[in-house]
């Protein structure tokens, strides 16, 4: 069995150069016609009245999937809020005591010169 690399390219095209874009990246009407979502175009062929419909439908099976959404669900978003509430305050505790620590611990070092004029742990001056 041989091993073989095939590149099943478009013929005659060149590196770089795109299909269905132009230079100035603007799309070609082959790019648009690729490109373009069939959603657009099928709204605007449909009248006032079948859109309002589908309006209607759509909003009736939003409200319908609320109605059933199990009360434990709301719970677990209480717990989740909960959760990350702490994880955020506690986020922040830390960070300030090791801003505090580090601060108190450089201040020591090179304006005390070696002797302790801020209790780095405490984040405040010796009496």
């Amino acid at each position: 069995m041989e091993n073989t690399i095939q590149h099943h390219g478009i013929r005659g095209m060149k590196w770089g150069v795109r299909r269905y874009q132009n230079r100035d990246g603007s799309l070609t009407p082959e790019g648009k016609k690729r490109y373009s979502d069939g959603v657009t175009s099928h709204v605007k062929s449909m009248s006032d009245q079948e859109l309002r419909d589908r309006i209607n439908r759509l909003q009736l099976e939003k409200q319908y999937k609320s109605l059933l959404e199990p009360e434990g669900q709301k719970k677990v978003n209480k717990g989740k809020d909960f959760v990350q509430n702490v994880l955020e305050t506690s986020g922040k505790n830390i960070a300030t005591q090791l801003t505090t620590y580090a601060m108190g611990t450089l201040v020591n070092k090179y304006i005390g010169k070696g002797k302790q004029i801020v209790n780095p742990k405490k984040g405040q001056k010796d009496k």
